[in-house]
């Protein structure tokens, strides 16, 4: 307990070596934990250092004192189920914040990414101001124990707020509205109405910073729109750009001027101050580069996307899901800003000299990276008829794939181009009110129209040819497939290869190097690599490479079985075509001649699925063995509304047959039930019955026995007893048998013919008859001699029962 109690009076004592970061999973809070990290890296350092030093003489004084409080970082988490972040000492709850705050030396507070953050921002500024109306100021001569000066015992706050408190400040010169702000024309600024609450924020930390300067130092970011990584505000563009949406949205003309910062510029500022804090109230966080919105998204298009864009009133901004009111607000934003301090003082050293537009391909990169959007290149081989267009398509839509196919690459290329013509005939602008001319000249030096009218020639070129209706040689199909295979899309996305190429000379043909270039390698080729590997994509196009072949295998009576099975319309082949494109196929395909030879030498070796039942039309085992290959499919845009919707059908169905389970289930019990109260019903009838007719038996063979105790024991016993009762005698069981030997001294008081009184009548006419032969005197009988009368009884009546 004691432990337990001084380790929760650490946590509660103030320390100049503890830092906090607000919402460390945040966008921005994963960055400023990366470079604060550092802190505690060179404090690791210098602590072994100076533990590797040899303690001798008066240095042995040292260690009888204390160790030093140790740097550490704490923080807040936006999901509650993050419990532990590399590098951070603790996790800090909302209810404990403002009090962890206060014992922290130094706090990084992030207001720009989220609102909620404003009133914790404004309670911890309040209770600055009530402890430091408490203390005593501390003068700057003051020296501490080390010899360093008081300025080392200072307060930190840095307060990471938004351009945004800017966006209607009024031009520095009517004459020149293009005059960019600079960190001193801070008093100026206006925010836009949203951001209100961070301006109140703002002013009342650049309140503190100047009345309390002796005690804490203050200072705010106001930060551009952030971009890099895993992208926050540029997101939805980013995505889009990636998943080649046909026409990118530009809010309004897109002339307006967005001040930038790379997150890990942002972060690198934050890390500078804390490690130099300079004497500034406010420092602008923005790019040199002046980059308009339209400049952002056309890049993006043009480099990674479909190249096409669309002009949408400012308005219909809100009708788009994906952009809410704070992306609005920061894409709609006007403002010209210029940095000083950063560049002129601090020093900074950029993440790259680069624009924004000559970064988007690192940039799309790193997104890729972090976003975990990893493109599929899928072949798929196989004899005729086999089921590879059922197959290939089913990967297309399980994970969000290209479809390529030499039959129908010409007509989807054809179409691509017809909506591309019409939608340049149209124009960008074409949903925008009337423009003036000075609009028009704003779009014009914005697009480099040389190279879009080559591209258009090109279109207009092609699209002719696919349109004539003449057909396609082979050579001009294979540069169509390759031409598909190398677009933004396929490239993005990734692609699934219907039955192509079909011999080794159109392997070579369709991934030789030509004049492009890996773009997408040239981090792998930094790497090491083994001596064998070295000229191994020598002569191929890397980018281009599949990374599965899929090649199903089935017998010539398997597929002509498949055949005659399939419904008779008019894509169903003959017999003869069947077996000719069979034959082609089987002579090509030797082990010799197989273009799984090409492909084996680039050490991609085929995934081989043998095709063996008729009953699988939708080709489900086949997917499924490929689907173990590939592994999990990416998450993003499109493909996520296909898995959230398969999801929550599946969960629909689950329900639904959770529920039919259920009410079988109660149904089964409500009849089992039933059964049960009628058989309990039944045997409680026949338990009824069963006990009467037992009652019944029971008392029938009791009658003769109750009958002969009722009529020969309980007369003369019932007398002996009342006898006992009313005499009480000392021994009642020896008084009975005496009292019933002596009303029955010859011992027939228990045969079944005993009958007391008639004993007692049977002894007086004994006597009598004794009496009467001693006088010998004889008695007439009173009938007269002639009448003959002979009694015969129906039963033997006994001497002892006569009477």
């Amino acid at each position: 307990m004691s432990s337990e109690k001084s380790s929760s009076n650490l946590q509660q004592q103030f320390s100049f070596k503890r830092y906090f970061i607000n919402n460390l999973d945040s966008y921005h809070g994963e960055y400023f934990l990366k470079e604060i990290s550092k802190v505690l890296e060179q404090s690791a350092t210098s602590s072994n250092k100076q533990s590797s030093q040899t303690v001798i003489g008066e240095d042995m004084e040292s260690l009888s004192q204390p160790p030093e409080q140790p740097y550490e970082i704490i923080g807040t988490v936006i999901d509650p189920k993050v419990k532990s972040v590399d590098n951070v000492a603790r996790i800090v709850s909302r209810a404990d914040c403002l009090s962890q705050m206060l014992a922290c030396g130094t706090v990084v507070f992030d207001i720009s990414y989220s609102k909620d953050e404003l009133k914790l921002a404004m309670d911890y500024v309040k209770l600055l101001k009530d402890l430091f109306e408490k203390q005593t100021p501390v003068h700057a001569t003051d020296s501490n124990d080390d010899g360093k000066p008081s300025e080392y015992k200072k307060r930190y706050l840095i307060l990471v707020s938004t351009v945004m408190t800017w966006a209607v400040t009024k031009p520095l010169d009517p004459d020149t509205p293009d005059m960019p702000f600079i960190e001193t024309d801070f008093r100026k600024r206006k925010p836009h109405p949203n951001y209100k609450m961070h301006y109140d924020v703002e002013n009342e930390v650049i309140g503190i910073a100047r009345k309390y300067k002796k005690q804490i130092g203050a200072v705010v970011v106001a930060s551009g729109l952030t971009y890099g990584g895993r992208e926050d505000v540029l997101f939805f563009w980013f995505q889009k750009a990636w998943e080649c949406e046909r026409l990118l949205p530009i809010l309004g003309r897109g002339s307006n001027v967005i001040p930038l910062i790379n997150v890990q510029d942002l972060a690198q500022i934050v890390y500078n101050l804390v490690s130099d804090f300079p004497k500034k109230l406010y420092i602008l966080a923005v790019e040199q580069t002046i980059t308009k919105q339209r400049e952002i998204i056309k890049s993006l298009g043009r480099i990674v996307g479909s190249g096409m864009f669309k002009c949408i009133p400012q308005e219909d901004g809100f009708l788009i899901p994906d952009i809410d009111q704070r992306i609005f607000d920061f894409m709609t934003l006007n403002l010209n800003m210029e940095p000083t301090f950063i560049v002129e003082t601090m020093g900074l050293q950029w993440t790259s000299e680069l624009s924004f537009q000559e970064n988007v391909p690192i940039l799309m990169k790193r997104f890729k990276k972090e976003r975990g959007l990893k493109p599929f290149k899928v072949i798929v081989h196989g004899p005729p008829i086999v089921g590879k267009t059922t197959l290939s398509k089913l990967i297309c839509e399980a994970y969000g794939l290209v479809y390529v196919s030499a039959e129908t690459v010409a007509q989807d290329l054809l179409e691509d181009l017809t909506w591309r013509i019409k939608h340049w005939e149209v124009g960008e602008t074409a949903e925008l009110d009337q423009s003036t001319a000075e609009d028009d000249d704003i779009v014009a030096n914005d697009v480099d129209e040389e190279d879009d009218n080559i591209i258009q020639d090109e279109a207009k070129l092609t699209h002719a040819i696919l349109n004539s209706g003449r057909d396609l040689t082979d050579e001009e199909i294979l540069t169509y497939v390759r031409r598909r295979l190398l677009s933004n899309e396929a490239l993005n996305r990734g692609w699934v290869l219907d039955g192509f190429p079909i011999n080794l000379a159109q392997c070579s043909t369709l991934f030789e190097k030509g004049d492009e270039q890996d773009a997408e390698g040239e981090e792998e080729n930094e790497e090491d690599q083994f001596d064998e590997d070295i000229d191994l994509y020598n002569n191929v196009l890397k980018k281009m490479l599949p990374e599965i072949v899929v090649t199903l295998e089935a017998t010539d009576e398997f597929i002509c079985e498949k055949a005659m099975r399939q419904p008779e319309d008019d894509s169903r082949l003959d017999e003869e075509t069947i077996l000719k494109r069979l034959s082609e196929f089987r002579a090509g395909d030797t082990r010799d001649t197989t273009m799984l030879n090409f492909f084996d030498e680039l050490d991609i070796h085929p995934l081989v699925i043998h095709v063996k039942e008729h009953a699988d039309y939708g080709m489900k085992a086949a997917f499924a063995s490929v689907t173990l290959r590939m592994g999990r499919p990416c998450r993003y845009g499109k493909l996520i509304a296909q898995i959230e919707e398969a999801e929550k059908k599946e969960k629909q169905e689950l329900e639904t047959l959770q529920a039919k389970e259920a009410k079988a289930m109660k149904e089964l019990e409500k009849k089992m039930q039933e059964e049960r109260e009628e058989k309990m019903e039944y045997w409680s009838e026949l338990y009824a019955l069963m006990r009467e007719e037992e009652e019944a038996a029971l008392a029938a063979a009791s009658e003769p026995l109750r009958n002969y105790l009722v009529n020969n024991i309980f007369p003369t016993l019932t007398t002996a007893l009342l006898e006992v009762a009313k005499l009480r005698p000392d021994d009642p069981i020896d008084f009975l048998a005496e009292y019933l030997f002596k009303i029955n001294p010859t011992g027939k008081m228990l045969e079944p013919g005993y009958n007391l009184q008639a004993e007692k009548l049977l002894g007086k006419i004994k006597i009598l008859d004794d009496a009467l032969k001693d006088l010998d005197i004889k008695i007439e009988p009173l009938l007269p001699p002639e009448v003959d009368f002979e009694f015969k009884p129906k039963k033997k009546i006994n001497s002892m029962s006569a009477l």
